[in-house]
């Protein structure tokens, strides 16, 4: 895949849509509008909608998807919409209605105060929906009446308009009230994209569609990462798969005899390199599926998602993302930046159990026993240089590898057995 280079001339959108985005004139205040980020946690399914661009961004260093900005909000008016967090399942909830926000403070809920406003003059409606068999992410929230319509077609209750957002700013640059600079084009905030300012010069929209600026960011669509600067022009665009280009454990000591390793490596859905940080733990996984690397990397490439390998039913083992750099797997940028994420393919054997083969078992246990010497870990302990998925983040993954699954045991014992095995080759 190609990605847009940062170089002058005609601006070019890193989005799905490939399409150019001409040079705009220069950026405006939004006075007291404030853009609504749109944020995803893949895990627990909740949409979170916030006016604060620090608190989008700190979700998305964490592992959460931008989704760029789902509407503008007045920055005040006699209509307060309040936010309310529930301690118990992560959830958030947003209400104009004074009685149901009482209600849910007295249920359990803590009261977030204000949130945003609603437009007084009505100008975006902003719809409601409510999941009945849902226990978490019940809500949501959309400007779009398709979206509204087609989740109304498919079981969620259609509780119409909850509040009005402001009206859409015109195509152009724009500052908002945190400083942060949008680019609104055809109606809506580009996000994840390389584009021109005003004067020729390459900027990165980040996923929650700001100006990336005195960072790095690395594009969901393209797979390249972009380091910027203080003014939030782009200063170095890394390619994918930039830094180690091979697969050290296909020819390594620690992996003689025990089958070929397949290398069939992601160009996008991970950023190139560590960031400064080095490799410290390993992080297991599960399928959830009998998946193969083929499986897998179909899945990855299209999916905002990644891991350094796969090991498959047959106890084959695929790279898909090279050590060196940083894939998308733990549910937490800081916990990715410093880990090898190891995904096991598994089958249900109940509604609420999975298994894995014993070929599974035991090249995932030599895989970590091969990564534990690759990168001087020490000897594989839980807890210290190997954990679960479900210690990183909210998931059941890895399921039976779990600390207190059927297989969690087996698993570090084995690894704990083949580091003392080629620790002596």
């Amino acid at each position: 895949m190609s990605a847009p280079s940062p170089s002058a001339g005609a601006a070019v959108a890193a989005g799905s849509d490939g399409t150019a985005t001409p040079a705009l004139a220069a950026a405006e205040a939004l006075g007291d509008k404030a853009p609504m980020y749109r944020l995803y946690n893949r895990y627990s399914g909740e949409h979170l909608f916030s006016s604060s661009s620090a608190e989008a961004k700190h979700l998305i260093s964490i592992g959460w998807t931008g989704e760029s900005v789902a509407w503008f909000t007045p920055g005040e008016s006699s209509k307060p919409v309040w936010r309310l967090y529930n301690p118990y399942s992560g959830d958030h909830h947003y209400t104009t209605d004074a009685s149901e926000r009482q209600n849910l403070i007295r249920l359990g809920w803590s009261d977030e105060d204000v949130g945003f406003y609603s437009d007084e003059a009505e100008a975006t409606r902003v719809y409601r929906l409510f999941n009945p068999y849902a226990t978490v992410a019940t809500h949501h929230y959309t400007t779009s009446k398709s979206e509204y319509d087609y989740l109304g077609s498919i079981g969620w209750r259609q509780e119409w308009v909850g509040w009005h957002g402001a009206g859409m700013p015109a195509d152009g640059w724009y500052v908002a009230p945190s400083g942060d600079e949008l680019l609104v084009s055809g109606g809506g905030v580009r996000s994840d994209a390389v584009v021109e300012n005003e004067d020729g010069e390459p900027r990165y929209l980040t996923p929650a569609g700001f100006v990336a600026k005195d960072s790095t960011w690395a594009s969901p669509s393209s797979g390249y990462t972009y380091v910027t600067a203080r003014d939030g022009t782009i200063t170095r665009a890394i390619a994918p798969n930039s830094g180690l280009d091979h697969c050290w454990l296909r020819g390594s000591p620690y992996w003689s005899g025990a089958g070929v390793v397949k290398e069939l490596l992601l160009d996008r859905h991970y950023s190139t390199g560590r960031f400064g940080q080095s490799i410290s733990k390993i992080v297991i996984h599960h399928n959830g599926g009998n998946s193969t690397t083929e499986g897998v990397y179909s899945t990855w490439q299209t999916n905002p998602v990644s891991a350094h390998y796969q090991v498959e039913a047959n106890g084959t083992v695929g790279q898909l993302v090279l050590d060196s750099n940083t894939a998308w797997h733990a549910g937490s940028w800081a916990i990715n930046t410093k880990s090898i994420g190891v995904e096991h393919a598994d089958y249900m054997v109940s509604r609420d159990e999975w298994r894995m083969t014993e070929a599974t078992i035991n090249s995932g246990a030599r895989l970590v026993a091969a990564l534990c010497l690759q990168y001087k870990l020490g000897r594989p302990q839980w807890g210290v240089n190997m954990v679960g998925h479900n210690e990183c983040s909210a998931t059941e993954c890895p399921a039976s590898l779990a600390v207190g699954g059927s297989q969690h045991d087996e698993y570090v014992a084995k690894a704990q057995g083949w580091y003392d095995r080629l620790s002596r080759l």
